[in-house]
């Protein structure tokens, strides 16, 4: 979940400079498959309203049934795995003139994690409204725990900060650039995670040790991105992510999506392409001879490169509700791993359907 977290703090400091200008209910439901034989079904909820005149408040409510019999679970002689997890949302938009504040409070449980998150947001409108300079900041205190190991426990504590500049070019043409910086001390390991240690010749498992990587992580991001009017009602949005860590991770992501409407339906369309390096400290197989002071056996922090290709379709519905929306997603997705012992590749799907109502 500690990756999630980061997602999550990154996605709300892109949104500090995003007001939210309608009453509005989502409700949908995500399932996650893949060849790792890992599913999660994720319902969720949110619901904004506009509660006086330039304050909007917000909350939602998402879910992770999880069950899982990946390779990471059935290396450390269990079958199968099977969570639940809660996070509540709360949030507040405030329009001052040219400005915006925002502010949430993220809370997310877990039989053996437990999470509280606040992110705050500044927008300032520029140059005739022109331009927008946007600016964020999150903190996120981790508690972390091991199922049927009372005496485990740990804590992680990340925060960040971002600044962004989005600039109109033209009646058809908005650019952007962003940064993110981010920070964590404590633990960053799994505690179910055992790293097999290996004989010399590699041809047995001498001993397992518990995963321990390094406490303190600094973490870096900036995104260009370009958005386009095309003919009629379409527009195509590209963008490209690089990041960097002090573990070594280097990671480059190029992303296009193409939007057309015709009368009341809107068909997206989406090309990702990501692509990492190791951290520094990753081996592909860690020997008895040669132990080293970090080990791991986690795939994100392997060589690898993944594919996300899909299609999102949005239905309008005035004859039903004049705010009524329906959508259906679907992303096909492929990883190659190039130095994981234990996995070569994972293929899946994220499916997702769910209803808008914005009045």
């Amino acid at each position: 979940m500690q990756l999630r977290s980061w997602i999550a703090a990154v996605a709300m400091l892109a949104l500090a400079g995003r007001a939210v200008a309608d009453d509005s209910f989502v409700a949908k439901t995500q399932i996650y498959t893949d060849s790792d034989h890992t599913t999660v079904v994720s319902p969720l909820a949110a619901l904004s309203r506009d509660a006086w005149s330039g304050g909007t408040l917000s909350a939602s409510y998402v879910a992770d049934v999880v069950s899982s019999a990946s390779v990471d679970v059935v290396s450390n002689a269990t079958t199968r795995m099977n969570d639940f997890r809660s996070e509540i949302t709360a949030g507040l938009h405030q329009k001052l003139r040219n400005t915006t504040l925002t502010g949430a409070y993220v809370y997310s449980v877990e039989n053996d994690y437990q999470s509280h998150n606040a992110e705050l947001g500044f927008a300032q409108d520029l140059l005739d409204k022109n331009a927008t300079l946007a600016l964020g900041w999150s903190v996120s205190a981790n508690d972390i725990s091991r199922s049927g190991d009372q005496l485990f426990h740990r804590k992680l504590f990340t925060t960040g900060a971002s600044a962004s500049w989005t600039q109109v070019l033209n009646r058809a043409t908005v650019a952007q650039l962003s940064y993110t910086f981010g920070y964590g001390n404590g633990y960053w390991a799994s505690p179910y995670r055992f790293v097999r240690i290996e004989t010399p010749a590699l041809d047995a498992i001498a001993f397992k040790v518990p995963e321990t990587v390094p406490v303190e992580r600094y973490r870096h991001a900036a995104v260009i991105a370009l958005n386009r009017h095309l003919f009629g009602d379409s527009a195509l949005q590209g963008d490209y992510r690089f990041y960097s860590d002090n573990w070594g991770v280097v990671a480059h992501t190029v992303q296009l999506r193409y939007f057309i409407t015709w009368k009341d339906v809107t068909v997206r369309l989406r090309e990702r392409f990501y692509y990492q390096s190791s951290a520094s400290f990753y081996r592909t197989h860690y020997t008895a001879d040669a132990l080293t002071p970090y080990v791991t056996a986690d795939r994100e922090l392997s060589t690898f490169w993944s594919n996300v290709a899909g299609v999102k379709l949005s239905w309008r519905l005035p004859w039903v509700h004049r705010a009524l929306e329906l959508e259906a997603k679907v992303d096909y997705f492929h990883f190659g791993y190039q130095n994981f012992a234990l996995l070569t590749s994972r293929d899946g799907a994220d499916i997702e359907a769910g209803l808008n109502v914005i009045y």
